[in-house]
């Protein structure tokens, strides 16, 4: 099936980030079905074994599919089981790889923000998943609206290894005007439009045309401010996948998008305090390796 094929998933994809559903069919646990997840009325929660405890491949650093396989994930300080259904920001939830305390993700809270989704068919070529073998393939969703008025970012902390190391994504940028999909480094905090003022090495991918492709995508510096190293049009909406490799011995920047490397580029920047997506779309397969 070529990309192009896959458009009319992308329909199906926004109409189960944007409905809600039974709890038969989302999985998300009742209240009862929570409790004895957390282990009875105990004070303690015990230590929550639903994350993978290897990870998927050699050499992933962090890796999330977005799953939920029982509806239950990691959350907050302590991990405690909560439900991850369909509309649930994915703010506090532990990264499914390595998830701990220290690997939490961190978005804005509101209707505007990432949240878990169900998407169909799966993402080609993406890593197997333990949480993605009862309910299907997870994917996250920023739900649009009739006009974009904010560009939520979803922040993973990040500690950098001192060899090269890439971030990759899947992506459908939402098809409404001004919309994009962002995924870098960055230093800030910041839960909205961080890339866009504050990213110190970032892909934006845009459907300038608003019917699927080809994207438009741009390899920025500094925000919106600094350089473009980057640009052109290549690729379509439906699992459109995106990475930048940043090597900082070589002290370059090298983008692919929809599989094909597009350059090499001469960038430094120090050790970035959090890898990070953003935009207005539905995302999958988020995924930081050697």
């Amino acid at each position: 099936m070529t990309r192009r094929g896959l458009l009319p998933f992308a329909a199906t994809a926004a109409l189960l980030a944007s409905c809600s559903a039974p709890d038969s069919v989302t999985g998300v646990p009742t209240g009862d079905q929570l409790q004895l997840a957390k282990g009875g009325g105990g004070s303690t929660p015990p230590v929550v074994t639903i994350l993978p405890t290897t990870a998927p491949a050699p050499g992933v650093l962090y890796r999330e599919s977005f799953g939920s396989h029982d509806g239950l994930r990691p959350y907050g300080s302590k991990g405690e089981p909560r439900g991850a259904g369909l509309h649930t920001t994915i703010g506090g939830f532990w990264i499914e790889w390595p998830g701990s305390k220290n690997t939490r993700w961190i978005t804005p809270d509101g209707d505007q923000t990432w949240k878990f989704a169900g998407c169909s068919p799966e993402t080609p070529g993406e890593l197997p998943s333990p949480l993605q073998t009862l309910n299907g393939n997870g994917c996250v969703s920023s739900e649009w609206f009739d006009a974009v008025t904010q560009y939520p970012t979803a922040l993973m902390p990040f500690v950098a290894p001192a060899t090269a190391y890439e971030v990759s994504i899947s992506a459908w940028v939402a098809p409404i005007p001004d919309a994009y999909i962002g995924l870098g480094f960055t230093n800030s905090g910041v839960t909205l439009g961080n890339l866009a003022t504050s990213g110190a090495i970032w892909i934006r991918l845009r459907d300038l045309d608003l019917d699927g492709g080809p994207l438009h995508y741009e390899l920025r510096v500094n925000g919106m401010t600094g350089p473009v190293l980057a640009e052109g049009r290549l690729g379509v909406s439906g699992w459109d996948p995106i990475a930048l490799r940043y090597d900082p011995v070589a002290r370059t920047v090298t983008l692919r998008v929809d599989g094909t490397t597009i350059g090499t580029y001469p960038f430094t920047m120090s050790a970035p305090r959090y890898v990070a997506f953003e935009g207005v779309g539905v995302l999958d397969d988020f995924v930081v390796r050697r």
